[in-house]
């Protein structure tokens, strides 16, 4: 069966997925929709179909698929729809600003019977898979410690990354990629606490 998935914003991820997309033999993109008029031009640049609305999107009944690719903070109202709408979803990480947000999200899921998940593209990293088969090899022994970093070449998101009201910043930007890699190694332990110590280092010009 060939799935037909149809992506709400089109902007970088959105770009990368539909890279991807077409290597996969059992998936197409049956078109996009994006708020802002540059990128749908975009789409149409490189023959996508573009819907004339979300509506319209939601409205495709051979679409079996949303994936959400927007600014966090919408995350929540677009995988709700499309769930309502009878499609399956996928949402970019993080999948929303707060645990309630998610709690709905996943409400929906049961009540639609829809199937709803989060996109964490790091969990395939080489060097976050090399670790994971070391310690579930026991080549360490008993480990006590884990230290996991990531560095940019500026260190702030761009965009609307940056803008707290879409929920930006390093740590949903990125920490949720660490967290989510740390629970990974650890399958089946239940967590504790979590504390954060932030810093912030700026470039000199």
């Amino acid at each position: 069966m060939k799935h037909r998935l149809a992506m709400v914003g089109f902007g970088g991820m959105a770009g990368w997925h539909y890279d991807l997309i077409q290597r996969i033999d059992d998936l197409e993109v049956a078109g996009i929709w994006d708020i802002k008029e540059e990128r749908r031009t975009y789409a149409e640049g490189k023959g996508i179909h573009v819907y004339k609305s979300e509506e319209d999107l939601m409205a495709d009944p051979t679409v079996d698929i949303v994936l959400v690719a927007t600014p966090n903070d919408v995350h929540k109202g677009v995988v709700i729809r499309a769930l309502e709408a009878g499609k399956n979803a996928v949402s970019e990480k993080p999948v929303t600003l707060c645990s309630a947000d998610l709690a709905e999200m996943r409400a929906a899921a049961e009540k639609t019977g829809k199937f709803f998940t989060v996109h964490q593209n790091r969990r395939w990293d080489e060097d976050f898979l090399t670790v994971k088969n070391i310690m579930a090899e026991g080549k360490l022994g008993e480990i006590f410690r884990i230290e996991s970093r990531v560095h940019g070449s500026r260190g702030i998101p761009g965009d609307w990354r940056q803008e707290k009201e879409h929920g930006g910043g390093m740590v949903l930007d990125w920490g949720v990629h660490l967290l989510d890699q740390a629970l990974l190694l650890y399958p089946g332990v239940k967590l504790n606490t979590v504390y954060a110590t932030l810093t912030n280092v700026t470039n000199q010009l």
